[in-house]
């Protein structure tokens, strides 16, 4: 068989070579049309969830629960974060009411503490004692309330806060509660001298709970406008939205932190993250290819011949792929840097060995007939079984690397076909007789491993064996944000929803059709020592609404009278006058703590009336909104199901009648094993769950499986595949058996260095494989054609299998200059496993040579 493969492509490259320069033209006009047809037609899909087969159960239940709530995969997710609670929620407010306006961009909007149905209700939604401490001390502060309503001027708030110290002990306010006042006023002060803006925060001065809290968190929830058929659908919205809150953070003072996250937001910075790296590596490892084939060759006409050769192979692949797989996902994106590595491969064996006896003084036919003689069936083996290590994942369940795999295993055909097509043609260009360039070092070099190979090969396989203690420690990271860029701004964002166990994006949903399923879901799972919570439409119907409402309605009389006062319907005392009672008062009274630094800045600020006039704007920045809320809060009134506002009602309750129950984590499922027990528990007590934190476990195990299988699907198809061309088993056995080896040190060192498999670089395992035979089948098919006596490192092929590892290395080693996450690790696990690949080929496989010195000559 192989003989008959060897006459073939003899006869093929022969023809290609007597075609000439117009052959080699004729390629490169195609090569360029193929290009033009990719650049217009192929796109790129971002949602990480297609990558598997959606007939899977959890992938029928994630859709049913995407078709009934749509909210969880198109809506963006605004997060605000200010220091003070007043910033947070006037941010809140006044975003929904732009966004609200904005109908171009946003077809919804919720914001739960800026929606008119919660200021309303939500002294409801506390407890009974937590409600009664509210309103107590709102209650006493209806004094200031009342006279600032009046007349909100500096001078009236000193005036009366001194009047308040001087009888602290018999005062309303309370002695603990002035000197939060002392210590929140102190601070917009000496910002005030400073003439920066800091807003003075009401909420946190009459509510001790929120008091000492860093930072506050409001949602605001928008369902953008997608266009699907652009590449990024969200992203005029996701335009729309930044261009708003940069013009609402300069209002702002820059206060605010706004993060957008969501599924659109996610994905679109995703696709940015990773066409970005991937057009870096890809220029990198151009540039790093083509230093390395100048380094091999060691001559510029044949390092242009093998890079022309190479785009060609990329545009034919990428039209392959847009007329065939239409749209790529996150993970085939990277064919283009893989095949910059394996696309050469073909052409630094052939050019190798052409350039080999060029030197000795042949002319191109013949160099070329010796060359195809000595790696033309080795290229003929090597083509197909890295094409069946990329197809290996195709009767798998895992999609989107079947995707890649496809691509790939089609490139690498094609990378064979212009090796073999465009080279021989192409050397029309090669007139002279090049003289001798290979280094001596380099042989020297092939020498001292031949001698020192046993030892070598001894300790690597001594490693091997050492390794598979690791092996139970090898995982799969499902989490799709670990695939993520960690420094975009929606990751940052996403990330920062597990402060809150009630935002936790992680979660289990079920679905059910009556709210007593709801009830029965949550009495099944609550006891569960991982199930935190459960949140339903009906967990939105407050408790013992009847006894709240009594005690708004007994102690909130005072706070609605004076709430009832006229704004400005009093002159109170000038600033200077209010800050010199205050100052006067202070000085009597502390020597230490807020009083007496507040006495201090006092003193200053009597001094700098632009201060004063600053201060004025800072301390009353956010009075009118404290005074909406209170009056908002004391309507509240009886909530039902059918009271509650739409926007929260679709969220939970379905047009079509479907109820979503969410069961929230007790422990951040960010950790593996944390998932893995939450989904387990709650999984033995509700089988049907759906939601992200099952589909990441899930998910997980489906491409666990999936590697596995695929390792075994190619490791098996290419055992067959040489058996049945070959027909020898010490040969099929001496390809192999660096294979294995290099896969149980790639696995083990992605152990030791925490890289876990992912979604990303899945395919290594399999690609070893494919990619490893190839030296392997060079280096024996080589050993078997020459003479006795001779060894394998006194030919061109183990300069051709190193320099293709060193191109494939700094291909997919360029990946890991990736901001993102899944494309570097692709990149680190592909550099490992080749270099392990390079190392068991080189010298555990010439090593097995020694024990078998009965080479068997090939007949010519």
């Amino acid at each position: 068989m192989l003989i008959f493969i060897e006459k073939l492509l003899a006869a093929w490259a022969e023809t290609a070579r007597r075609a000439g320069a117009v052959l080699a033209a004729a390629i490169l006009i195609l090569g360029g049309l193929a290009g033009y047809y990719a650049a217009t037609h192929l796109k790129v899909n971002t949602d990480t969830s297609a990558m598997l087969d959606p007939d899977l159960p959890f992938q029928r239940r994630a859709a049913e629960l995407r078709d009934a709530f749509p909210q969880i995969k198109n809506d963006v997710v605004i997060i605000v974060r200010a220091p003070t609670l007043d910033e947070a929620d006037a941010y809140a407010i006044e975003l929904r009411e732009k966004l609200l306006a904005d109908t171009d961009n946003f077809t919804a909007v919720f914001a739960p503490a800026a929606d008119p149905f919660f200021r309303e209700n939500g002294l409801l939604y506390l407890t009974p004692s937590e409600l009664e401490s509210r309103l107590t001390q709102m209650s006493k502060a209806a004094g200031l309330i009342e006279t600032l309503i009046k007349d909100p001027s500096l001078g009236t708030l000193f005036t009366t806060l001194a009047e308040n110290d001087e009888l602290a002990e018999r005062s309303d306010l309370g002695q603990e509660t002035l000197q939060d006042i002392y210590a929140e006023l102190a601070a917009v002060a000496e910002a005030s001298l400073e003439g920066e803006r800091r807003p003075f925060s009401w909420m946190g001065a009459l509510d001790e709970e929120t008091r000492g809290e860093p930072h506050h968190t409001r949602l605001v929830y928008a369902t953008p406008v997608l266009d699907f058929a652009k590449l990024k659908p969200a992203k005029a919205a996701v335009t729309a939205l930044r261009a708003q809150t940069d013009a609402m953070n300069e209002a702002y003072g820059g206060r605010v932190e706004i993060y957008v996250t969501g599924d659109p937001a996610l994905r679109m910075e995703e696709l940015e993250s990773v066409t970005t790296g991937i057009g870096l590596s890809f220029l990198l490892s151009f540039i790093l290819v083509s230093l390395l084939l100048l380094l091999c060759y060691r001559s510029l006409p044949m390092a242009l011949l093998t890079l022309a050769g190479l785009i060609v192979t990329l545009m034919i692949t990428s039209a392959f792929a847009a007329a065939f797989i239409g749209e790529l996902n996150l993970v085939s994106v990277a064919f283009t840097v893989l095949l910059i590595g394996l696309g050469l491969d073909f052409a630094i064996h052939l050019l190798l060995h052409i350039q080999e006896h060029r030197a000795a003084g042949r002319d191109n036919q013949t160099a070329l007939r010796r060359a195809i003689h000595e790696v033309g069936p080795a290229l003929a083996l090597a083509a197909p079984t890295t094409a069946l290590a990329f197809l290996s994942f195709v009767p798998t369940r895992f999609d989107g690397i079947a995707q890649l795999g496809i691509i790939a295993g089609a490139g690498v055909i094609i990378a064979f076909l212009v090796t073999i097509t465009f080279a021989p043609a192409a050397l029309s260009v090669f007139k002279g007789q090049p003289s001798r360039t290979h280094s001596g070092r380099v042989r020297g070099f092939f020498n001292w491993i031949e001698n020192h190979a046993v030892p070598i090969a001894a300790a690597t396989v001594i490693f091997g064996l050492a390794a598979l203690i690791l092996m139970p420690q090898v995982r799969f990271d499902a989490d799709q944000m670990a695939l993520r860029n960690p420094k975009s701004p929606s990751v940052q964002g996403f990330n920062l929803l597990f402060d809150d166990a009630e935002t936790a994006p992680y979660r289990l949903s079920r679905l059910v059709d009556s709210a007593a399923e709801v009830i029965d879901t949550h009495d099944r799972v609550i006891g569960l020592e991982s199930v935190a919570s459960t949140r339903a439409l009906i967990d939105f119907v407050p408790d013992d609404q009847d006894e709240k409402l009594e005690l708004i309605d007994f102690g909130a009389g005072t706070l609605v009278f004076a709430l009832g006062s006229e704004p400005g319907s009093a002159e109170g005392p000038s600033a200077a006058q209010g800050i010199d009672a205050l100052k006067t008062r202070l000085n009597e009274a502390y020597e230490d703590g807020p009083g007496a630094r507040l006495a201090g800045l006092l003193a200053r600020l009597e001094k700098d009336e632009a201060a004063q006039g600053l201060m004025q704007q800072n301390v009353f920045a956010f009075w009118p909104q404290l005074v909406a809320q209170l009056r908002d809060g004391m309507n509240a009134d009886y909530v039902e199901l059918e009271s509650l506002p739409a926007a929260l009602r679709e969220r939970y309750l379905s047009e079509d009648g479907k109820w979503r129950v969410d069961i929230l984590p007790s422990a951040d499922v960010r950790d593996y094993r944390a998932l893995e027990t939450f989904v387990a528990e709650v999984e033995s007590a509700i089988p049907d769950l759906a939601g992200g934190a099952y589909q990441a476990q899930k998910a997980g195990q489906t491409i666990s499986s999936a590697m596995l299988q695929a390792t075994g699907i190619a490791f098996a198809a290419i055992a067959i595949f040489l058996w049945l061309l070959v027909r020898r088993f010490r040969t099929v056995v001496l390809m192999l058996f660096p294979l294995g080896l290099a896969a149980i040190l790639t696995a083990a060192t992605g152990v030791l260095l925490n890289i876990p498999f992912n979604y990303a670089n899945v395919i290594v395992l399999p690609l070893l494989i494919g990619i490893g035979i190839d030296s392997g089948i060079h280096l024996v098919l080589r050993n078997n054609q020459i003479k006795a006596g001779e060894g394998v490192y006194g030919t061109s092929t183990p300069r051709a299998v190193l320099f293709s590892a060193l191109t494939t290395v700094a291909s997919f080693g360029s990946l890991m200059l990736s901001p993102h996450r899944g494309t570097a690790s692709m990149g680190e696990l592909l550099s490992i496993a080749i270099a392990f690949t390079l190392l068991c080929t080189l010298i555990v496989l010439p090593a097995a040579f020694r024990f078998d010195r009965k080479p068997v000559v090939k007949k010519t």
